[in-house]
C-alpha cells in the first residue's frame, strides 16, 4: 500500500506543479491582455479559479503525505511514547473515516452539480467540483497506508 500512495503523490505532485505553472501563465496572458491590449480574455478568471480550486485540494494531499500540516503538539508532546503513537493512530482513523464521508457525500451531489453549469463557460459543475472527490480519495490512499505503517510498528 505504502508504494501505490507513493506513486499517487508523485503524480499528483506533478500534476499540481503543472497546474500552478498553468495558473501563473494563464494569469500573465490576462494581464497583458487586459492592460496591454485592453481587451480582457473574458474565460481567464473563471478558469484560474478552478485551476486554484484544484492546486489548493491536490496541494493539500501531497502536503498530508509529507507531514508538511501546521501542526499543534505541545500537549502530545508530554505523552509518553507509546500514548503518542496511540493518539497519532487515532487522528489517523479520524481522518481516515472524515474522508470516507466527504467522498460518500460528495457522490451524492454529483447529479446536481452535472445539471447547473458555470456562469461564464457553462461548463458543468461537476468539472471544477470534482476536485473534492478526487482529493478525498487520494486522501484515503494516503491515510490508509499510514495507518498500515502505524499498526505494523
Amino acid at each position: 500500500m505504502r508504494k501505490f500512495s507513493d506513486i499517487v503523490d508523485k503524480i499528483v505532485s506533478f500534476f499540481v506543479i503543472f497546474l500552478t505553472l498553468c495558473l501563473a501563465t494563464l494569469m500573465a496572458v490576462g494581464v497583458f491582455y487586459r492592460y496591454v491590449l485592453n481587451n480582457a480574455i473574458y474565460w481567464s478568471g473563471e478558469v484560474s479559479r478552478y485551476i486554484f480550486v484544484y492546486i489548493t485540494f491536490l496541494g493539500a494531499t501531497v502536503a498530508y503525505k509529507r507531514k508538511a500540516h501546521v501542526g499543534i503538539d505541545i500537549i502530545i508532546e508530554r505523552f509518553s511514547e507509546k500514548t503518542k503513537k496511540a493518539i497519532s493512530l487515532i487522528i489517523t482513523i479520524c481522518f481516515l473515516i472524515f474522508w470516507l464521508l466527504i467522498l460518500v457525500k460528495s457522490f451524492k451531489l454529483y447529479p446536481l452539480f452535472w445539471l447547473q453549469k458555470t456562469a461564464t463557460l457553462e461548463i458543468p459543475y461537476a468539472i471544477p467540483f470534482t476536485a473534492l472527490p478526487l482529493s478525498a480519495l487520494i486522501w484515503i490512499i494516503h491515510c490508509l497506508s499510514e495507518l498500515i505503517e502505524k499498526v505494523k510498528k
